[in-house]
């Protein structure tokens, strides 16, 4: 059965390309195909596409690598959308931090090929230190366990004392002190954490619980409102996380409090604000690690209001898709992840699925999910709408476009495109993916790109008193107005190329941009273009240009030809 679903993922990939050019996107349907069944069919089909990935002859061709990394990661989404589902229907008395923890970090792994958080690996990091701990009590679990129980409270407190020795004091545990949000993982990845010796206070609570369960003591999260001093730590620890031990026998004065954040220090009530904690019961897993998921977003979501930086919208939506595992029946959730699928045009297949396994739900009502500003019913008419967008695109892609004679550039060339931004003239790289004869785009995308790269500023042709006011009545100098229109606006009865540009002095360095021949020159030295969706297009650079993919040759079977002879 092995060797069979092996042959079956490999034609899947080998045919991706022509099923989702020029999108670049697996579609869901052909994903939900691969993986059906039980245990241990996804875990086969994943385990194929990772030696896919890492497979020589594959990796020559970026076409293939990039489809099997992208069925890779979503086949991971659909294996942990499972877990999640099964670890969230767990009654809290068996619900596991470490275990919640785990699988964010999974997750934010999930593009990782062979370097996914594995479980195997975290429990033995586990295991390590509590060995440590037991080496340092000089005791084994059985003595532990079959001690004298005269002054169970002081041995137990023994125990907290030597897991504070080992993970702060020899092992150097320490909170995280900053993360860039561009890399998450310094935040979400517990084996991170246990490389670098440091973390976010969901994951420390989860590593010094998971080594004190170990060795027979519960610890449970707890939620005080005490402030930090530091801006940055009390952003990441609000409200503040404690992990509280209790002594059986003793009364709730007697709790004691486990900064873990802060190197493991003893706290009591008296080192806290009056009744803050008296009266607070302890924190469910399932709200420690929504707010670890809430924290980090939080801090993306700031990062791309103050700077739009695409990337950071990417990871948003990502960690968005993990909360809808977790939580499958909040609408406000579903529909915002479908928001940001319409706005990237991505993932509009799985946003779909889960708008619709919503309303097929027993908590589904109609009532509550009309009252948002955005309705689930209307986000589920809108990704189907921009779904069949898309595929209207992909059957496009599929019409052979012969050259005219006209034309004086080919696909996968590397060429220069001159444009003005910032008062200046400048000069970048990119690579033509595709052509048409003429302008072909709408006014409002015209308008668009012309603002942004073609039009000269207002002051370079007249001064503008900012006193003077406009007045209906002013006469329009109609040949002057028609000569800027036709300096800012290239002709579009010339040809027209799309063309993939990045731009290092921008936040947003990667474009797509349709341009007219005019702007573009050939490049005598080609370079090559570090564009995301490069490889939706050409299967690899071989330094002079880039080699299209099957789907582009027999889109522009012509320009194959063109180019060399271009490139001599």
């Amino acid at each position: 059965m092995r060797l069979k679903k092996a042959k079956e993922v490999q034609k899947a990939v080998l045919n991706m390309s022509s099923v989702a050019y020029p999108l670049g996107q697996s579609p869901l349907i052909v994903i939900n195909e691969l993986i059906a069944g039980s245990y241990p069919i996804p875990e086969y089909v994943q385990n194929e596409l990772e030696e896919i990935v890492y497979d020589k002859k594959i990796r020559e061709n970026k076409t293939t690598l990039h489809y099997a990394r992208d069925v890779l990661v979503k086949v991971r989404i659909s294996i942990l959308d499972k877990k999640w589902r099964d670890f969230m229907a767990q009654p809290e008395f068996r619900k596991s931090l470490f275990e919640g923890v785990a699988l964010i970090s999974q997750w934010s792994t999930l593009e990782h090929g062979t370097g996914q958080t594995c479980l195997k690996d975290l429990e033995s990091s586990i295991e390590k230190i509590t060995d440590r701990v037991k080496q340092l009590l000089e005791l084994e679990v059985g003595k532990v366990s079959c001690a004298s129980t005269d002054e169970p409270k002081k041995k137990n407190l023994k125990i907290l004392d030597s897991i504070n020795q080992v993970m702060f004091n020899e092992l150097g545990f320490k909170q995280l002190s900053y993360f860039y949000v561009s890399d998450c993982n310094f935040y979400s990845n517990i084996q991170q954490a246990f490389e670098r010796k440091e973390g976010c206070p969901a994951v420390l609570c989860a590593i010094y619980q998971e080594v004190a369960r170990k060795m027979g003591i519960v610890c449970e999260a707890v939620y005080c409102d005490q402030h930090e001093s530091n801006f940055w730590i009390r952003m990441m620890n609000r409200p503040k996380l404690l992990l509280t031990w209790k002594d059986s026998a003793g009364s709730e004065d007697d709790s004691i409090y486990i900064d873990v954040f802060h190197g493991g220090y003893y706290l009591n009530q008296s080192s806290l604000y009056p009744s803050s904690l008296r009266e607070q019961p302890a924190a469910s897993v399932d709200s420690v690690l929504f707010n670890m998921l809430g924290v980090l977003t939080h801090f993306m979501w700031n990062q791309y209001d103050e700077h739009g930086l695409e990337r950071i919208r990417d990871d948003l939506s990502f960690y968005l898709r993990l909360k809808c595992s977790m939580s499958p029946q909040n609408p406000h959730i579903i529909t915002w992840y479908a928001e940001h699928c319409i706005g990237l045009g991505i993932q509009l297949d799985d946003a779909i699925q889960l708008l619709q396994n919503y309303f097929q739900s027993p908590e589904y009502k109609p009532l509550v999910g009309n009252l948002f500003s955005r309705s689930p019913s209307k986000m589920l008419e809108e990704c189907i709408s921009k779904l069949n967008e898309q595929k209207a695109e992909i059957a496009a892609a599929k019409t052979v476009h012969h050259r005219p004679s006209s034309l004086k550039f080919s696909v996968g060339l590397v060429v220069i495109c001159n444009y003005k931004k910032w008062r200046r003239n400048f000069r970048k790289p990119c690579v033509i993916v595709s052509w048409n004869v003429k302008f072909q785009e709408s006014n409002e995308w015209k308008s668009k790109v012309t603002n942004r790269y073609y039009n000269e500023e207002d002051s370079d042709d007249e001064e503008v008193d900012e006193g003077e006011e406009d007045s209906d009545n002013e006469e329009v100098d109609e040949v002057k107005v028609c000569s800027r229109t036709k300096k800012v606006i290239p002709s579009q009865d010339q040809p027209h190329y799309h063309i993939l540009l990045v731009d290092s002095d921008e936040d947003n360095p990667q474009f797509q941009l349709n341009v007219p021949e005019e702007t573009l020159e050939l490049l005598p030295a080609a370079v090559p273009i570090e564009h995301d969706k490069i490889w939706f297009h050409f299967e690899r650079f071989d330094g002079r240009r880039y080699l299209p993919n099957a789907e582009k040759r027999a889109q522009f079977p012509e320009d194959e030809a063109v180019t060399l002879s271009l490139i001599g």
